[in-house]
């Protein structure tokens, strides 16, 4: 690929970045983001020394209720996405949290760190979660538009702008360390847009095979997603999306997980997502989810039983 050819980095990708290391709104964790430190904090114990906890230690996190305005930008069903309205404050601190992800992605690539805490609380409460839902931005706001899906019998484990290769790293600490009974598996957009660099389809289908055989191992039941389309062009090609998602339809036969096609139930017809179940061309608004939940719910339903 010539240096001309690669896709430019769109104003949401840039956002997904920065949303990346976002705390769940369900958890009420207040966290950092501009080195002071918050009453909550002050009031916490201090285990940023402990040597044990490793690269998280410098793990760049957020007030999620804070960055809210910019979350409901994204879920809230509206005519195209804007930043405009933002608080330039808000959006400064963006400037700063990603100057932080950047150093801190060195130490941590696959940000094993963004959900060690909430893991170790599942761990001690002793409840065995039904389905851990693992996968990028898609999974992570699914959780911000529709709260109700989740708890602790439906955990979501999805990390904003990730690749699969990310996404297979964690899958341990993730998925397989809760004891689940399945997992739902939904990322490779971000590989196509070249996140971490240009991939093929084979890498992307390569690193979902792994993930579906660490689940068999562990005896934890698989429904596999198809890649949710978007709008066309050099970044997410539907040409590209559609060849993956039969490759996965089959990849799922061939190992007896259960596929949950959501692609022509988001679809426009002409290759992108319907304007109207998704603001920014890629990311389902609250509108969009609420087509794929039966989907999922009947898919989750299979395993389950």
């Amino acid at each position: 690929m010539k240096p001309d050819d690669r896709p430019r980095a769109t104003p949401i990708a840039r956002l997904r970045t920065s949303l990346r290391r976002l705390s769940g709104l369900a958890t009420g964790m207040v966290l950092l983001v501009d080195g002071s430190a918050t009453a909550a904090q002050q009031a916490a114990p201090d285990t940023a020394s402990t040597p044990d906890r490793g690269p998280c230690a410098t793990a760049p996190i957020v007030d999620a209720q804070e960055l809210a305005p910019i979350i409901e930008r994204i879920i809230v069903p509206a005519k195209g996405f804007s930043l405009a309205g933002i608080a330039p404050a808000l959006m400064a601190k963006f400037s700063v949290l990603q100057a932080a992800q950047a150093k801190h992605q060195a130490r941590d690539w696959p940000n094993l760190c963004r959900y060690r805490e909430q893991n170790a609380a599942v761990l001690r409460g002793g409840v065995r979660p039904d389905v851990v839902f693992l996968g990028d931005s898609i999974t992570e706001f699914w959780g911000y538009a529709q709260p109700d899906l989740f708890g602790d019998r439906l955990v979501d484990r999805g990390i904003s702008g990730q690749t699969t290769p990310q996404i297979l790293l964690r899958f341990y600490a993730d998925v397989v360390a809760l004891h689940p009974r399945a997992v739902h598996i939904m990322a490779g957009t971000n590989d196509i847009a070249g996140n971490t660099g240009p991939t093929s389809n084979d890498a992307i289908f390569d690193n979902i095979r792994a993930m579906v055989d660490i689940a068999a191992v562990n005896h934890i039941k698989v429904v596999l997603a198809s890649i949710t389309p978007a709008a066309d062009g050099p970044a997410r090609p539907a040409a590209r999306i559609r060849a993956l998602n039969a490759r996965l339809r089959e990849l799922a036969r061939q190992r007896g997980a259960i596929f949950v096609d959501y692609y022509p139930a988001l679809s426009d017809g002409q290759n992108g997502i319907k304007p109207a179940l998704a603001n920014d061309g890629l990311h389902p608004n609250r509108d969009g989810y609420a087509v794929m939940r039966p989907l999922t719910e009947r898919a989750l339903a299979e395993a389950l039983r």
